[in-house]
């Protein structure tokens, strides 16, 4: 996993006051628990980009009054209007405690149904997880090169081992689908082959017309 490291300053006023003069003075006011104890401080909005303006999953490393501490971001707050970073919530990352995260979900490789016309839906960009810190991957990558027209994998089709995957098992996260044209293209070829046959029932009646305008000649 990769690591953003975060230089804080343990908050002395935590009021409403002290809270706008950081975010004046260009930081943010960040919550740390988890461990043995809650923890209040700030550091400046900078230092945060990495770890927050990213598709990637990362982890930070908060060093704090002599200390360092592996933490996640659980929550994050911006200004309605310009958008700009309020507060942080991180959860400490302890060896023996499972932790909720989400994962960056990498389809690998080309399906061949593409090359038959198809194209890749992609349910998810990214997937929930449920592990320890130890088993928790950067990305989750599954190779969908052998998919066909039609196929579609489902999130119990991935298994990783000391990871639970918080999403329905039966929920399918990337599908071949069949466009319209290609559809089409199936029953247009079968009508095609079937005209000629069907062409050809008037003239196998075509005989039997003729013996019954024989067989009135002979009468006459």
């Amino acid at each position: 996993m990769e690591k953003v490291v975060i230089n804080g300053t343990p908050r002395t006023e935590l009021g409403k006051k002290a809270t706008r003069a950081l975010r004046k003075a260009g930081n943010t006011p960040c919550n740390l628990y988890g461990g043995t104890e809650t923890l209040n401080f700030y550091a400046p909005t900078s230092a945060f980009r990495k770890l927050i303006f990213t598709p990637d999953f990362r982890v930070a490393e908060i060093n704090l009054d002599g200390k360092t501490y592996t933490a996640i971001v659980k929550d994050s707050q911006y200004e309605p209007i310009l958008g700009g970073l309020l507060h942080l919530d991180f959860q400490e990352m302890v060896d023996n405690v499972k932790v909720k995260v989400a994962i960056p979900l990498k389809l690998k490789g080309t399906p061949k149904g593409i090359t038959d016309g198809g194209v890749l839906e992609i349910a998810f960009k990214k997937l929930n997880i449920l592990a320890l810190p130890k088993d928790i991957p950067s990305v989750i990558e599954v190779d969908v090169a052998a998919m066909q027209l039609g196929d579609i994998k489902r999130i119990k089709d991935i298994v990783i081992p000391g990871v639970t995957i918080l999403h329905a098992p039966s929920n399918p996260f990337a599908k071949v689908q069949i466009p319209r044209a290609v559809k089409e293209e199936v029953p247009t070829a079968a009508a095609a082959a079937a005209a000629p046959a069907a062409g050809a029932t008037p003239a196998a009646a075509a005989p039997a017309a003729d013996k019954d305008k024989d067989k009135g000649k002979d009468k006459k």
